[in-house]
């Protein structure tokens, strides 16, 4: 009984550990995505903006996400599922944030709502390709 309780319990900080690390991974991801974006949104298209700063964050997080955060191997299901989750999450955020623009927020700062609402769908989406594929 008493070994049951201690591999739960070392489950449970892994799991904070696996949580605390995709959070720095977002983190880093984000700020890359928002930087690029901000500084190419104030002479280029806002979706061109879009497309290099997401792809430019993509490349890091998935290195990140596969080294750091979840400690597997980086297999091309994986790679695949890690993609997948991101199309979705590109597409959302190329929609969010041609309304936010449309809406009248500054191209340059439409970027902020884009994160707040993508962010958390991506965490599902990217959790989901590493621990299911």
């Amino acid at each position: 009984m008493d070994i049951k309780r201690k591999l739960r319990d070392i489950a449970k900080h892994e799991s904070l550990h696996e949580a605390l690390r995709f959070a720095v991974v977002g983190v880093v991801a984000t700020a890359i995505q928002a930087g690029v974006y901000w500084w190419l949104a104030a002479t280029l298209n806002h979706n061109l903006a879009l497309i290099i700063s997401y792809a430019t964050s993509l490349a890091v997080n998935f290195m990140l996400t596969v080294r750091f955060t979840f400690k597997v191997d980086a297999t091309v299901k994986k790679g695949l599922g890690f993609l997948a989750s991101h199309a979705i999450n590109f597409s959302l955020q190329f929609v969010v944030l041609n309304i936010a623009i449309w809406a009248g927020i500054d191209r340059q700062y439409a970027i902020l709502p884009v994160l707040a609402v993508c962010v958390p769908v991506n965490f599902i989406l990217v959790r989901l390709s590493m621990k299911k594929l």
